[in-house]
């Protein structure tokens, strides 16, 4: 039996999941992403329950987020994704959340791959999957070229990783990195202007007690790259924050 190409989840912003506007924080709507994501994996045969059985689970590597309206606390909206055609190795999927009027407030597109336990891509045609009908059509386009990364000279955010950061893979999760991205901005800053895009590269992995260092560098009026870097050496992610001027 095949799984559907597209499932939509309803639910309620809930007040933790909010800032001190009490709008919806970046991690907040990547939490959003990343369960209906775990959940219409796992309908389409290839989720986290199938994986570890052959010792395999999914690595996100890129998620880009645009912002119509920061959704806000008990506000209720509807969060939409698809997956698209799989390449060699690179499983890619669109999300959106709208609001109760179909208004669309968010849109966002992620790029996955699997690794093995031995940290092997694993190769798409290795990857069961109930779904013969992809959506191709996109939810969001963007600029998806390189650019140059902060100096490392004074972190704006820095922190030694605990056991709270972790996922199921023994890592830090890939939500928590909106945090730090966005830790490294004040409340007065992000008070001045609102939020436009953002996108997170995932480059490695970081595990407890490593130092986490985060530096910013203005690209543009209101663009800004933060560079993640682990124990003073390794890049562990690479972001662009774009706010409204």
């Amino acid at each position: 039996m095949l799984a559907r190409n597209k499932i939509e989840q309803i639910s309620v912003v809930k007040n933790f999941e909010t800032d001190f506007k009490q709008q919806l924080k970046p991690s907040a709507m990547l939490g959003l992403f990343q369960e209906i994501a775990a959940d219409h994996s796992e309908e389409m045969g290839f989720g986290h329950s199938v994986l570890k059985k052959e010792d395999m689970f999914w690595v996100l590597s890129k998620i880009y987020v645009e912002v119509e309206r920061k959704p806000v606390y008990r506000e209720k909206i509807v969060t939409s994704t698809w997956p698209h055609s799989p390449n060699k190795a690179i499983f890619e999927r669109s999300f959106a959340v709208t609001a109760e009027n179909g208004k669309v407030l968010l849109r966002a597109f992620s790029r996955w791959c699997v690794l093995s336990g031995k940290g092997r891509i694993v190769p798409a045609s290795r990857v069961p999957c109930l779904v013969d009908d992809f959506i191709e059509e996109r939810s969001v386009l963007f600029d998806d070229g390189v650019f140059v990364p902060p100096e490392r000279t004074s972190p704006a955010f820095s922190f030694k990783v605990a056991n709270s950061e972790y996922d199921l893979n023994y890592h830090v999760n890939n939500i928590k990195y909106a945090d730090y991205v966005f830790n490294c901005f004040t409340v007065a800053e992000l008070e001045s202007r609102p939020l436009k895009n953002f996108q997170i590269h995932y480059v490695k992995q970081s595990h407890e007690g490593d130092v986490l260092s985060f530096f910013r560098r203005e690209l543009a009026p209101g663009v800004f790259a933060v560079e993640g870097v682990k124990n003073g050496e390794e890049t562990v992610i690479l972001a662009k924050v774009c706010f409204a001027v």
